[in-house]
């Protein structure tokens, strides 16, 4: 039954990662092309920037809505309540991101644009979740294809409408348009409105959603750190502005991939949650052991064809250096991708047992793991082993999750 459902969601999440992913496909080269190399690498540095804030201060709420949602009876209040709680937490850090980003650019709009762009995309991935966790499948597949296509259109429109202004105010500017947008989108599918405040129930869910997930927030910068340092770590060596080629490379590797395997983790939790609690634990476990195996045969299946096939074409798309040393580059993020993506799949039994704190321990290890072999590596050998560390870091929080859940979760085998 679990399976059977399991299939069912697994198609509307495809088709709305699938059309995310192709415009991405088609707009990284075009954006790299109309921005130069330089400036495609600074813009790339700050989406990474706003893609970590906001996993750090809404990854936590997003999936204690999908977990917890289940103990509640009242569940638009619980929904309700989590949106206010994203409200209060992005009003408090407005500032010091306004002054970091101010600092770090010296731009007064662009702080500011950057600013609502969080906001926005905040409150989206908060009713994204809420979508989620009530099986909207498809409602969650249209919102992320018309939310990207918005951006690219606009994006790409505004570049060559105003291509005398700052590059980075129009694509920040597209970027919170398209997030704005799609919160409209789901408040609309969802019919969430804005209700008087409880505060009594409303503190009694804040601490009910922190203690659940205030580990998550520092999993979410754990996670993202990983995956981003070695471009931080690249652009320290580099400079922002000369790593245009190996983010362009990540992007699409990265996300081709991704849209092939995240359908299977956005539509697997809601259900392994509600199975999970009607006491179905064989069942879930049979689920995730066969997803397990799934991926791994396609990471073989992947190297294999890159390697003989996809590897020039991708260096024709890019313009990058048909090299040994660029083909190396694209091998290790094609595996780290998916030892992240089996990684993923293996901590579903923590989320399920609540064990948070644990998997924040594990992927702070990780991280510095992945953070010193990047340095050292990058330091001495530069682009080359610049995959290696998100290599690592998978590998080692991929293998003592599976020790831990084999040997102290109450799973049945």
């Amino acid at each position: 039954m679990l399976a059977k459902q399991f299939k069912q969601d697994y198609i509307p999440y495809f088709l709305g990662t699938l059309i995310p992913a192709l415009f991405s496909f088609l707009t990284i080269p075009i954006l790299k092309n109309i921005l130069g190399t330089s400036n495609f690498g600074i813009y790339s540095f700050y989406a990474s920037v706003l893609l970590i804030i906001n996993a750090s201060f809404s990854g936590g709420i997003t999936q204690s809505i999908i977990r917890l949602q289940i103990d509640y009876e009242n569940k638009y209040l619980f929904f309700n309540q989590s949106i206010l709680l994203t409200f209060f937490l992005s009003a408090i850090v407005s500032l010091p991101i306004f002054i970091y980003i101010q600092t770090e650019y010296n731009s007064f709009v662009f702080s500011l644009l950057f600013v609502l762009t969080l906001f926005f995309s905040n409150f989206y991935t908060s009713l994204l979740a809420i979508t989620q966790s009530r099986l909207f499948s498809k409602v969650s597949a249209i919102s992320e294809s018309v939310r990207t296509g918005i951006f690219i259109c606009f994006s790409l429109l505004l570049l060559q409408l105003c291509p005398h202004q700052n590059f980075l105010l129009l694509l920040f500017c597209s970027l919170a348009t398209s997030y704005l947008t799609g919160c409209f989108f789901l408040l609309l599918k969802n019919k969430l409105s804005f209700q008087t405040i409880e505060w009594k129930s409303f503190v009694t869910t804040v601490g009910h959603i922190f203690k659940y997930g205030s580990y998550l927030v520092g999993w979410f910068v754990c996670s993202y750190g990983i995956s981003m340092a070695n471009r931080f770590v690249l652009a320290m060596k580099f400079g922002k502005e000369n790593i245009g080629h190996f983010t362009a490379s990540f992007d699409i590797i990265n996300k081709s991939i991704v849209l092939l395997l995240s359908p299977v983790l956005l539509s697997l939790f809601p259900l392994v949650i509600k199975s999970f609690g009607e006491g179905n634990h064989k069942e879930v476990r049979a689920l995730i052991r066969r997803l397990t195996i799934i991926e791994i045969s396609l990471l073989f299946i992947c190297l294999f064809v890159f390697s003989f096939f996809g590897f020039s074409l991708l260096s024709q798309i890019l313009h990058t250096p048909a090299t040994t040393e660029y083909l190396l580059i694209d091998i290790e993020i094609i595996c780290s991708t998916f030892i992240w993506q089996i990684a993923m799949l293996q901590h579903k039994y923590l989320e399920l047992d609540k064990k948070t704190s644990k998997m924040l321990m594990f992927i702070f290890t990780a991280s510095l793991l992945s953070l010193t072999i990047d340095f050292f590596l990058i330091k001495k050998w530069g682009f080359k082993y610049s995959g290696i560390g998100f290599l690592t870091g998978g590998l080692f929080y991929t293998t003592i999750i599976m020790a831990y859940s084999n040997r102290y979760l109450k799973c049945p085998k």
